[in-house]
């Protein structure tokens, strides 16, 4: 195995390792457990697709399909395991964001972009 592929390796086990990752996985499984959330999550899933469908035969979707998906979403944003998922699920990108722009340093110097969210460019 190349010094890459052992270090992308390491990196994994080091994510999968992360609080970050623990706190997603944990209010993913209390979410999912909560029957309330579920099927909030599946109405918001199927909205979703109601939705999707319209525009790919170049419909618009109906006022009742958008309020539904309006209303779906505002009730995903009162339960507490959703909101709780939501805000786990945000750290652990920003970790990701993180280690890219660890990764992008590295390849090609400075941060390749706006440094939003870097927290430690010394150019």
């Amino acid at each position: 195995m190349s010094l890459v592929l052992a270090k992308a390796l390491e990196l994994g086990a080091a994510l999968s390792k992360c609080e970050e990752l623990r706190e997603v996985r944990e209010a993913e499984r209390a979410m999912l457990e909560d029957p309330a959330a579920r099927a909030l999550i599946e109405e918001f899933q199927n909205c979703r697709q109601e939705l999707e469908w319209a525009r790919l035969q170049g419909m618009e979707p109906t006022a009742e399909q958008e309020e539904a998906f309006r209303s779906v979403r505002e009730r995903m944003n009162a339960n507490p395991h959703i909101i709780r998922f939501l805000e786990v699920q945000e750290r652990f990108e920003k970790v990701l964001q993180q280690v890219n722009q660890i990764i992008s340093h590295a390849l090609y110097g400075g941060c390749g972009g706006g440094c939003a969210g870097c927290s430690g460019c010394e150019e």
